[in-house]
């Protein structure tokens, strides 16, 4: 498990926890520019969740989660759930951004989903393939 938490850290991604869960965070910021300089800029939070409750931790991102500045969305990665479910949640009809929750079943697939799955399923394949 060390090697996962060293691998994840590599990616950018640092201890977090709320809401009874328990996991790990990284912001990605994108940037458009032209010649004249930078545009615009925003966010993207993931978090891949180790420790949850299942359905009550979705149910409690819905709720009580709130969409932040200049960031347009938040991906949670819920993993070792029985079933593969996606969940949205938009903020202000998508102008502040919107909530995507995977409850992620090991070897199922989801496109919007594959950088943090492959990252989660380095978890699973141990030393061999982080050295």
């Amino acid at each position: 498990m060390k090697e996962w938490e060293d691998f994840l850290k590599g990616y950018g991604f640092v201890p977090w926890s709320a809401g009874g869960m328990q996991g790990w965070y990284r912001q990605t910021a994108f940037v458009k520019d032209c010649l004249a300089g930078e545009i615009a800029r925003y966010y993207a939070d993931d978090y891949i969740v180790i420790r949850h409750e299942g359905d009550r931790s979705v149910n409690w991102l819905r709720e009580h989660w709130q969409s932040r500045e200049d960031v347009m969305t938040h991906r949670f990665l819920l993993l070792d759930c029985h079933e593969t479910r996606l969940t949205k949640k938009v903020f202000w009809l998508g102008i502040r951004g919107w909530l995507e929750i995977l409850q992620y079943k090991e070897g199922d697939a989801e496109k919007r989903f594959d950088d943090l799955i492959y990252l989660a399923q380095q978890r699973r394949c141990g030393r061999i393939i982080l050295q």
